[in-house]
């Protein structure tokens, strides 16, 4: 038998390395604050190839970039929704429309969060809800910073060319902290509607004023993933999407690719599922 040649050796070793694919697990905790309440929601999110996990509270989203799909997943009713990925038809539409798409610009600070130096971008943009501004602070030697990165850049190719495709490139890096938020835009009562009620929706939206978020990331984990982490589970019962009675994006950014406040990382915020979820 002959003997491997120590360059051909090396060679075997390095392709072998490239086809491994590891998954990378952020932890983070999330604040959020209405004006009238603050509550603190406990988020991970875990990426693995093109395939992307998150889970906020009792809800899970799962982004298959390879099967075009995205899911909603409860998992208290044993229940998820299934959409297209990128959106198409009238969901295109409706998320196009209530969508905020970030055009990031690179700051001048730096920050070291959970024992990673990180570098802080900016943006602004408008929406249907109102004017939001963010600052991310996005790592690239945090590890699995690689693979998150390569996650995003993939998705942001699926939404090229359509009314969701981001404005600018996306940041390189785990967004390891993130400040977000939003003000509402003034009411413009339509017409015919009568002044006390609409100064009633005035007095309502001052009193709750801008909606503030905080994302900070608490740990960083690179591993393999079990392959049923990015399916829905055997015994869930698929529900039909409603579309007149949903809010697609439930005002959560784009400009990310999860980013979206309280995604880690730029990127399309996923459709929410009706409240009856």
């Amino acid at each position: 038998m002959r003997k491997l040649s120590a360059a051909a050796a090396a060679l075997v070793l390095a392709l072998s390395a490239r086809t491994a694919v590891a998954g990378v697990v952020i932890t983070q905790e999330q604040t959020v604050n209405s004006g009238a309440n603050e509550r603190k929601v406990p988020q991970s999110v875990m990426v693995e190839g093109n395939k992307e996990k998150m889970v906020t509270g009792p809800r899970e989203i799962i982004t298959d970039l390879d099967k075009g799909a995205l899911y909603v997943v409860e998992p208290a009713t044993k229940t998820y929704l299934e959409f297209p990925f990128p959106p198409t038809g009238q969901m295109a539409h409706m998320v196009s429309r209530q969508s905020t798409m970030v055009d990031f610009k690179k700051g001048t600070t730096t920050r070291t969060v959970a024992g990673y130096t990180c570098d802080d971008y900016t943006g602004s943009a408008g929406s249907m809800g109102g004017n939001f501004t963010i600052t991310e602070c996005f790592s690239k030697n945090a590890p699995g910073a690689k693979e998150f990165s390569a996650f995003q850049k993939n998705m942001a190719a699926k939404l090229k060319d359509t009314p969701m495709a981001p404005p600018s490139e996306v940041p390189d890096g785990i967004p390891l902290a993130s400040n977000s938020e939003m003000k509402p835009n003034s009411f413009t009562p339509p017409a015919g509607m009568n002044p006390e009620q609409a100064q009633r929706i005035r007095d309502m939206l001052a009193k709750h004023g801008p909606i503030t978020m905080k994302t900070t990331v608490t740990k960083i984990e690179v591993k393999k993933l079990p392959a049923d982490t990015f399916t829905v589970p055997a015994g869930f019962t698929k529900r039909e999407v409603q579309m007149p009675a949903m809010s697609p994006m439930g005002g959560v950014p784009m400009g990310k690719p999860p980013a979206a406040a309280g995604a880690p990382a730029p990127a399309p915020a996923p459709p929410a599922a009706p409240e009856a979820h």
